[in-house]
């Protein structure tokens, strides 16, 4: 149970302070900069970050090498700490790719240890948004402040190489059988309900209203991703995702105007995320890093879509509004054309 516990802290710490990097990398830069370059800059992250998962949890499920995937990430992201001095928007990129890596390395490396179990997924999963809305908040400090979370990272990063990496198994076809179709509608539920996540829902509307709002809230889905995974353990993942899913819809819909309806709505909602994880993992057990990227990132960056969508985000990218969607839309379609056409050469891969 020490391997279960350990292994994924290690890696949600790794995970919070990833994000946070990111977080206070976006912001800082905002400040130094024009509102459309600002604005770019957070479009770029999202697609490097989120859109990224999908092809980088393709490439290591195919290569089978968590260690060198790990390890690749984690140097990326101490050399975004680093090149923050150099080039900040260089800095943004480097961060973005490592977050993909680190999103899907970890996710994986964590269900390869987790036994089923939701709450090391919960582990994992819930410092990254905390860490990011306390990076942003810490966006206006000095630029020096960086090497604090670069000596964090820095102490992860050996005492995760030393512990070493899980070996890359896959789930036996015995439990492939174990998703019926009512659990693969679950899985779309689940899916389509984190679209109405509250970085995108609710970033333009509420929160702009409440100084910490934004703090607020991703405090929340910390708190409820920590308890969804323990819950869901206790009582089981379908019985908590009735409840939990339940009282985020009537919670979002109905309690706009009040910041505690809002907080603990964000909470049910996000404690849906490490099921997520399991179940993506389930319903497509030869690839691991490919439910990872499915569950942590594609999701993310679908929901994004209406944000990147809107007229006031095109001049962040480009005078032309036909051109931006068009490009946006090719990319989400290249994303899951590689996709198919990877599972579908790999139909015939057997679980280890």
């Amino acid at each position: 149970m020490k391997q279960n516990i350990s292994t994924p802290l290690y890696w949600g710490i790794l995970h919070g302070i990833n994000d946070w990097v990111a977080g206070y990398l976006l912001a800082h830069y905002a400040f130094a900069v024009n509102h459309e370059q600002g604005l770019f800059a957070i479009i770029i992250y999202s697609i490097l970050a989120f859109g990224g998962q999908l092809p980088f949890g393709l490439w290591l499920d195919r290569n089978r090498n968590l260690k060198s995937a790990g390890t690749i990430s984690m140097v990326l992201l101490l050399l975004a700490c680093l090149a923050s001095f150099i080039n900040p928007f260089a800095a943004i990129i480097i961060a973005g790719i490592a977050s993909a890596g680190i999103h899907v390395a970890g996710g994986s490396v964590c269900l390869m240890v987790n036994e089923e179990k939701m709450t090391p997924l919960g582990i994992f999963t819930a410092p990254g948004v905390a860490g990011l809305t306390l990076g942003g908040f810490c966006g206006a400090i000095s630029a020096n402040w960086i090497l604090l979370p670069f000596f964090i990272a820095a102490i992860l990063f050996i005492l995760i190489i030393r512990k070493g990496f899980p070996a890359y198994r896959l789930q036996s076809k015995t439990k492939e059988s174990a998703m019926d179709m009512h659990d693969m509608l679950m899985i779309v539920l689940l899916l389509v309900m984190s679209l109405r996540s509250f970085l995108f829902d609710l970033l333009n509307s509420f929160v702009e209203q409440h100084e910490y709002g934004l703090l607020i809230l991703g405090l929340s889905a910390f708190a409820g991703k920590i308890v969804g995974g323990f819950l869901a353990d206790k009582i089981g993942w379908k019985r908590w995702v009735y409840i939990s899913l339940t009282l985020a819809f009537i919670l979002l819909q109905f309690g706009r105007d009040n910041m505690m309806a809002l907080a603990f709505g964000t909470a049910c909602l996000q404690s849906s995320v490490p099921i997520t994880l399991q179940l993506m993992y389930r319903s497509i057990p030869a690839y691991p890093a490919t439910a990872s990227a499915m569950s942590l990132g594609t999701v993310i960056a679908l929901a994004g879509l209406p944000l990147y969508a809107s007229p006031y985000m095109h001049t962040a990218f480009t005078n032309s509004a036909y051109f931006f969607i068009l490009f946006i839309a090719l990319a989400v379609l290249a994303m899951y054309a590689g996709f198919f056409l990877f599972a579908k050469q790999q139909q015939k891969v057997e679980p280890l």
